[in-house]
This record gives C-alpha cells, sequence and structure tokens, in this order.
C-alpha cells in the first residue's frame, strides 16, 4: 500500500516531454505575434509616408512654395500623421528619424525615413507614386543610388524589384528619400 502511494505522479520523461510541448507552443505563439506586428508595421510605415505626402501637398497646393515646411508647424497643423509625432520630432512605424526639408530655391520637398529594416525598404522603394499618370516625385534616393522617371533601365521609376533588393541593405540603416514637387 505504501507502495502506490510512492509512484503516484508524473515520471520525469513526462514532465520534461510537458515542458518541452508547452515551450514549442510558447515559441509559435511569440513567432506568429512577432510575424502580425511586423505586417502591421510595414503596411503602417508605407501609409505613413502616402498620408504625409499628401497631407503636405494638400496645404501647400495654392502656393507651391514650401518655404514653412518645418516639422514643428507640421505637427501643430495636424499635417503629420498623429502616430509619426513625437514633440518636434518625426519617427516612421519603425521608430526611425523622419526629416522634412524644402529644396530647390522652396519649389520642391524631401521626406527622409532613416533607419530602415530590410524588408520595409524593398516595400517603400516600390511604392508605385502614378495616379492618372500624373505624380508629385521627381525621384527616390535609396541608399546612395537614384531612381527618377526618366532614368535609364537601371535607376527609372516605378523602381522594380531587382533594383530595389540592390539599393536597399541587408541591416537596419537604410535610407529613403523621396523627393516631391
Amino acid at each position: 500500500m505504501n507502495r502506490l502511494k510512492a509512484e503516484a505522479g508524473y515520471t520525469l520523461i513526462e514532465s520534461i516531454g510537458f515542458i518541452a510541448v508547452i515551450s514549442m507552443l510558447a515559441i509559435s505563439i511569440i513567432s506568429l505575434i512577432n510575424n502580425m506586428l511586423d505586417k502591421y508595421r510595414m503596411s503602417r510605415v508605407t501609409q505613413q509616408i502616402v498620408e504625409l505626402q499628401k497631407n503636405i501637398d494638400f496645404r501647400f497646393a495654392s502656393s507651391q512654395n514650401f518655404k514653412d515646411l518645418k516639422v514643428k508647424q507640421m505637427v501643430k497643423e495636424k499635417i503629420v500623421p498623429g502616430d509619426m509625432a513625437d514633440g518636434e520630432n518625426l519617427y516612421h512605424a519603425y521608430h526611425g528619424d523622419v526629416e522634412l526639408k524644402a529644396v530647390q530655391q522652396n519649389s520642391a520637398y524631401t521626406i527622409t525615413f532613416k533607419g530602415l529594416p530590410y524588408t520595409p525598404c524593398l516595400e517603400l522603394a516600390m511604392v508605385d507614386w502614378m495616379t492618372g499618370y500624373n505624380s508629385h516625385l521627381m525621384h527616390i534616393k535609396v541608399n546612395s543610388k537614384y531612381f527618377t522617371w526618366q532614368g535609364s533601365a537601371e535607376s527609372a521609376l516605378p523602381m522594380d524589384f531587382a533594383n530595389a533588393q540592390e539599393a536597399c541593405k541587408h541591416d537596419q540603416e537604410n535610407v529613403i528619400t523621396w523627393q516631391f514637387q
């Protein structure tokens, strides 16, 4: 009778198996959550650049003079998406810096996203800016490579996947600058 009480419970091998199954399940759930979060960030960072460009164009439509394109003013006027603004600084969905700047005697402007991982760099580089055969986009600079509408096959917009792969680096330090007019 005493022997039966001592044998109650799980063996060491059963316990290890149970812990292994629970561990694999936890790892799968964490991986699924990370994938969903990354897909959300990718979608959001693409929406941020499109929304920011449209809002800036709408704000400056009548004057076409971007001399007042200052982050502080854009945040105050709620031109930038709310999830990009942190005080007077702008950050994209991957927490990299976003810069706005008037260029070419204030007749054009640039939007720069810094600190982009490889896959979002590919996605953003290949955004199709054509609507109704018209685009305010002048060129895109991915790291150190320029892409324009009248470029050669290696540097023409809209950018194809092979050119995006070549321009984006396999790390977290990709920088994309869009120039609009």
